[in-house]
């Protein structure tokens, strides 16, 4: 898809646009493609779902600072409101698609509950191997820095701090969106 013709679609969206970028050799684009097409019915006449495939449309993949696949992005009113980046479940993709709907600011969760637990297992794990092993500092600075991923979402201003940069790239690449024009 060409980044102008995207753009125009975006700015000119009666309803909010659930966009997809996927790649056809993503295995897990292909585990979503089947929850998206049910929540696009589900929210038919509510919410438009957009697919953008990765692999033909290079610059608007750039453009839109997509930086792994698959990658879902909520517009609103022709604005970014949030995305996420890796394969969502069923419930993450309905509380996108909700939150489309929604008036409010955009609660959508940093990660999803599946890596929040394999981070945490992780750090469990990396935790008991360092009193078995020795020397265990080390192992016990990973676990630290595991269990700082599994929940850097909740410490007071990390989410504002991540809302602002993200914020600024969207800004910046709105600025070269226009300078290209």
């Amino acid at each position: 898809m060409k980044t102008e013709i995207f753009f125009r679609k975006i700015e000119k969206a009666q309803r909010p646009v659930v966009v997809d970028v996927w790649a056809p050799w993503c295995a897990p684009c292909r585990r979503m493609e089947p929850l998206l097409e049910e929540l696009q019915e589900v929210y038919a006449g509510r919410v438009d779902v957009l697919k953008v495939n990765a692999d033909e449309s290079q610059p608007l993949v750039k453009q839109l600072g997509v930086l792994g696949i698959p990658t879902t992005i909520v517009y609103r009113d022709g604005r970014e409101i949030g995305r996420r980046t890796g394969a969502l479940g069923r419930s993450d993709l309905t509380l996108m698609f909700d939150a489309a709907l929604s008036d409010a600011v955009m609660k959508i969760p940093a990660m999803s509950r599946r890596t929040r637990i394999i981070r945490l297992a992780l750090a469990a794990i990396a935790f008991i191997l360092g009193f078995v092993l020795t020397p265990g500092w080390p192992l016990f600075v990973v676990a630290a820095a595991l269990l700082l991923l599994a929940f850097y979402d909740y410490i007071p201003g990390v989410r504002e701090f991540r809302d602002r940069m993200i914020l600024k790239l969207l800004n910046a690449a709105a600025e070269v969106r226009d300078e290209g024009a």
